[in-house]
């Protein structure tokens, strides 16, 4: 009886909630081995439990959930996190840098700490990870995936750092797509728009201090008239993005063409981001 070939293996980080969870659970049962990462032990506890619960009943060629705790903002656990994935898989097919959090409020009052840790979440933990995994990536000839936002596209108002630190993603994904292609290894951004979520953006009313910050900036997407997007829907198109190496995606696709236009003719597109904004 001949062997088995093995199944490929996808990395998702901040797989505990929200969208990472969604991509995990498009991944599973689209037949990889996903490892799951993300900091709170008992978070990523509970969703190990429902997406492999759920990808057995969905997906007759699921494969394997294993949660992995990790901080990967910080260098020394992200080694421990991919020496671990090495031992238990000795492979790599993708990685999705999902970590990452959001912000509120003005440049005016925006300080070097809060920068400091909305570029580490972002940004930093996208570095070390794609870092760390590369070797593997390289035998796999893989694909990273990392997950920025329309705020790495243009600059709105009211989002604090956001726009700062999404736009340096989006800058290192290019360089880590020219850089890595001479490896077999394709990198990919994929900015979503606002994602809908159950508490409706109630975590936004606690994330600024900002007393100028306009209620509605406290809404998801900073309150922009762009519609919120399904993260089921998201995860699928990550994993489309995966299977077609696809360089740069933006959702919904219609914002493309505003962000293009904005980038011709800059006047334009900032008239465009007011009207899209409110406060």
């Amino acid at each position: 009886m001949s062997e088995l070939p093995p199944r490929s293996v996808a990395i998702v980080t901040g797989a505990s909630a929200g969208l990472g969870l969604a991509i995990a659970s498009t991944f599973l049962k689209a037949g990889y081995n996903v490892v799951g990462v993300g900091r709170d032990s008992q978070r990523l506890a509970a969703a190990a439990d429902l997406l492999q619960n759920a990808a057995s009943i969905q997906s007759p060629v699921a494969g394997r959930f294993v949660p992995l705790v990790a901080d990967v903002t910080v260098g020394e656990s992200v080694e421990q996190l991919f020496a671990k994935i090495k031992l238990e898989f000795g492979r790599i097919d993708v990685l999705v840098n999902c970590v990452g959090r959001s912000d509120r409020g003005s440049i005016m009052t925006l300080t070097k700490d809060r920068l400091s840790e909305l570029f580490s979440d972002n940004v930093l933990s996208a570095l070390l990870c794609s870092q760390a995994a590369l070797p593997l990536l390289k035998e796999s000839r893989g694909v990273v995936v990392n997950i920025g936002s329309l705020a790495a596209k243009v600059g709105p108002r009211h989002l604090g750092g956001y726009p700062a630190v999404k736009h340096a993603l989006a800058g290192m994904t290019q360089q880590m797509r020219l850089e890595w292609r001479e490896f077999g290894v394709h990198v990919a951004l994929v900015s979503p728009g606002p994602i809908r979520r159950a508490d409706a953006g109630l975590r936004y009313n606690t994330q600024s201090t900002d007393p100028a910050l306009p209620e509605a900036a406290r809404q998801p997407g900073g309150g922009t008239s762009v519609r919120g997007v399904d993260p089921q829907w998201v995860a699928a198109q990550v994993l489309m993005v995966v299977k077609h190496r696809t360089p740069d995606l933006v959702l919904p696709r219609y914002v493309r063409l505003l962000i293009a236009i904005g980038h011709l003719i800059p006047r334009l597109g900032d008239r465009l981001l007011l009207r899209m904004t409110k406060g």
